[in-house]
């Protein structure tokens, strides 16, 4: 089951990408999984989530913020 996942992934880094920019296939899918733990424990320390309708959609919704923390926060350490 990893492939989906970084597949995901893949799709969350690009999608990250375009808000903040960056680019390159590897760093989409590194970015992506990053932003996918990162989203995910925004949701477990916070309790807020982007509500869609769709479970599927609304954990990519937060892969991509947390996506975008991630490359902020290296641009940032950087």
């Amino acid at each position: 089951m990893i492939a989906p996942t970084v597949a995901l992934g893949t799709v969350t880094g690009f999608a990250a990408s375009l808000v903040v920019g960056g680019g390159g296939l590897l760093r989409h899918a590194v970015v992506g999984l990053l932003g996918m733990l990162v989203g995910q424990g925004l949701v477990r320390l916070t309790g807020w989530r982007v509500r869609t309708g769709y479970a599927r959609l609304d954990d990519m919704a937060m892969a991509v913020i947390g996506a975008i923390l991630v490359v902020l926060l290296a641009r940032f350490i950087a």
